[in-house]
């Protein structure tokens, strides 16, 4: 006896009359207790005005009514598999993350590949698409081929594809993804010193332990007092502040404890003082909360350095400095991974090692004597 496979559902889309009107009705079949019945969704016609707008908007119940049937892979939509990766992979990200692959999904691959066939987003015509994406750098690029293949991991925990095949995007390779698209600014400490100089309070003290530690822009915006040990010298770094959400730090490696020269807790007590008892080292004036990195870079940071003759100098860029100047005073490239909280080494350089406390201390007070301007030394 021949098996009757089960048909694959895309939803019955009709319109029903309404007082103000109509809506749109999609209707679906669902075996339930093994009884078959009818389930119907009603989209208001004011909020989704086409029957596409309808389409879009189903897409994971469209997925989960479907999720056993033996021609998923045949006949379903890549949307479908976009609002699965939305709906259970997405919010699991990290913050910026999040808001980072859901623009990819919206503004890019969701408008060119939704309404495809799973069967038809293959590696070639990913790549034809790719290239055709001339104003986008090979870095973005990079990240709609990764995100496509986040999807298809997606598509097969759901069975949409075979567990066991290979990820089409595999074979999709794009140049260019490696390459540095803007090389860094690296100050020598005497540039810095003058640019420390020029900041205003308390841009100034944020450079200054940018530059001193090596932190990244939401690792110091992100600091609280209670991070900071007097006695022992040291900062804790242990959360991150980026597109307006606090998070844990990047990976396991960028959280660690850290030496802090005498010099530069001086400053920082002083500082203090003028804070009126927040528990924030960098609070906003205005809110009292969080500062914005990139408010502070193009209203401050980068004004002045360009003032300076320095060029439009980034957080980032005082980052890359330190790890510079440490490598210029010999420190070595496993102690460099440590201080710059790396978690390889091949980031640092091509070496593996794990320092000691009176090592990293040792090569931060290498650097720091020339890094403070005399107006803030205490």
């Amino acid at each position: 006896m021949k098996t009757k496979k089960a048909r694959y559902q895309q939803g019955n889309i009709r319109k029903v009359s309404r007082a103000s009107g109509f809506a749109w009705e999609v209707r679906f079949s669902e075996t339930v207790n093994g009884e078959r019945t009818q389930q119907s969704l009603y989209f208001k016609s004011g909020e989704y005005p086409t029957q596409a707008s309808v389409k879009k908007a189903i897409q994971l119940q469209v997925a989960q009514v479907n999720t056993n049937s033996e021609r998923s892979k045949v006949d379903a939509k890549f949307g479908v598999i976009t609002a699965l990766y939305r709906s259970e992979h997405l919010p699991g990200l990290r913050h910026s993350t999040q808001e980072k692959n859901a623009y990819l999904l919206k503004d890019y691959i969701e408008p060119r590949w939704a309404g495809e066939p799973i069967r038809d987003v293959t590696p070639l015509e990913v790549l034809r698409w790719l290239s055709g994406l001339g104003g986008l750098a090979p870095s973005t690029k990079g990240q709609l081929r990764s995100l496509l293949s986040q999807c298809f991991v997606v598509a097969a925990l759901h069975g949409y594809v075979p567990a066991n095949d290979r990820n089409p995007m595999s074979l999709v390779m794009v140049k260019g993804t490696t390459k540095r698209e803007r090389q860094p600014i690296i100050l020598t400490p005497e540039q810095f010193n003058t640019l420390v100089a020029a900041l205003p309070n308390p841009v100034n003290v944020m450079a200054l332990i940018a530059g001193y530690l090596g932190l990244r822009c939401g690792e110091f915006l992100a600091l609280h007092w209670e991070d900071i040990d007097w006695k022992e010298k040291t900062i804790t770094i242990q959360r991150n502040f980026t597109h307006g959400e606090i998070s844990e730090v990047k990976t396991d490696s960028s959280g660690a404890l850290l030496p802090l020269d005498g010099e530069l807790i001086g400053i920082l007590k002083q500082y203090r003082t003028t804070l009126h008892g927040s528990e924030l080292v960098f609070p906003s004036s205005r809110t009292g909360g969080y500062r914005h990195g990139t408010i502070i870079l193009q209203k401050t940071l980068q004004p002045i350095s360009t003032k300076l003759g320095l060029g439009k100098v980034t957080w980032h860029d005082l980052r890359h400095s330190c790890r510079t100047w440490l490598d210029a005073r010999g420190v070595p490239m496993g102690l460099q991974k440590d201080l710059l909280r790396h978690s390889d080494i091949s980031t640092t350089m091509n070496r593996y090692g794990r320092s000691l406390q009176p090592d990293m201390r040792a090569a931060h007070l290498s650097i720091m004597g020339g890094l403070v301007p005399d107006a803030m030394k205490i």
